[in-house]
C-alpha cells in the first residue's frame, strides 16, 4: 500500500468535511492506543495542531497508567492541547443504582466517554473525529452509542493491520504501535483475547469476504477461523450505522 498517498487522502477528507461543517476544530478520545493515535496525527497534518484537541478518558479502575503516559506523551509530539477527564467516580455513581453485569459496565464505559468527547464538542463548536477502523465496524466490535459514534470516521477504511502500518509512516511512538489492541472496558481486556482470534487472521479473511476482493484474494485460513469471523459479523449485525431508515411510499 502507498501510505503517502492514504496519508494525502485521508488528511484531505478531514479538512474538506472540516471546512464544511464550519467548525472550530476537533476533539478525539486519545486512549494511548494505535486507532487514536494515527487519528490525532492525522488531525494535525490536515487542520493544525492549536484546532485539535484531545481528551484522555481513563477509568482509573480499569486503565493503565502506561496507556494515560502514551497519550499525555503523544499529545506533547503532536503540539496539541490535553486533559485528562477521569470517568471511574461518574460510573461508580450510575452503577450504584444498576444491576451489575460487566458486559454491560462495559458498554456504560464506552458511552460515557462519548458524552465527555461530545460535551467538549459542543461547548467548543468542534467536530469528534472517530477512531474505529474498518476491521472494528465490519466486525461491530465497538459500543452502540460509544466508541462507534462520531462525525468523522478518518480510518475506518483501513483494516486494523493496515492502520499499524500507517503508524509506523506517520512515526507514532513504537510503546503505542506495539501494545495489544484493547477497548479498556475491563480489567486486562484485549481485543485480540476476546475476539478468539489474531488481528492478522481477521483481516485476511474480512479481505476474502468483501466481494471486491474474493477473486483476488486466495484462501489463507482454515474453516474455523473463517466460521468464527462469520459469527461475530452476524451477531453484531444490529450494530450497523446508521440505523435503518423506513422510507415510506411518495404518495401515501
Amino acid at each position: 500500500m502507498n501510505f503517502s498517498t492514504i496519508t494525502t487522502t485521508i488528511v484531505k477528507f478531514i479538512k474538506i468535511e472540516h471546512k464544511k461543517r464550519q467548525k472550530q476544530g476537533v476533539v478525539i478520545g486519545l486512549s494511548g492506543g494505535l486507532d487514536s493515535s494515527v487519528v490525532a496525527s492525522l488531525a494535525v497534518n490536515a487542520i493544525g495542531a492549536k484546532n485539535v484537541f484531545g481528551i484522555i478518558i481513563p477509568d482509573y479502575n480499569v486503565t493503565p497508567m502506561n496507556d494515560v503516559f502514551d497519550a499525555l506523551e503523544l499529545a506533547r509530539k503532536l503540539k496539541i492541547k490535553s486533559r485528562i477527564m477521569d470517568i471511574s467516580d461518574v460510573k461508580n455513581q450510575f452503577l450504584k443504582y444498576l444491576y451489575p453485569n460487566e458486559f454491560a459496565t462495559g458498554n456504560l464505559t464506552a458511552r460515557l466517554r462519548m458524552c465527555v468527547l461530545y460535551y467538549y464538542a459542543g461547548i467548543m463548536n468542534r467536530l469528534v473525529l472517530g477512531t474505529t477502523d474498518k476491521s472494528e465496524l465490519e466486525l461491530g466490535y465497538y459500543t452502540k452509542h460509544g466508541d462507534g459514534a462520531a462525525d468523522l470516521l478518518p480510518i475506518a477504511d483501513l483494516y486494523k493491520t493496515q492502520v499499524r502500518q500507517l503508524a509506523k509512516f506517520l512515526k507514532v511512538p513504537d510503546s503505542i504501535i506495539n501494545k495489544e489492541s484493547s477497548p479498556r472496558l475491563w480489567v486486562e481486556q484485549t481485543a485480540e483475547k476476546e475476539l478468539g482470534i489474531s488481528y492478522e487472521k481477521i483481516d485476511n479473511i474480512l479481505q476474502f469476504l468483501d466481494d471486491s476482493n474474493r477473486d483476488k484474494k486466495s484462501k489463507i485460513f482454515n474453516s474455523t477461523d473463517l466460521s468464527l469471523v462469520q459469527s461475530i459479523v452476524k451477531k453484531n449485525y444490529h450494530k450497523k450505522i446508521p440505523a435503518p431508515i423506513c422510507v415510506l411510499p411518495k404518495n401515501i
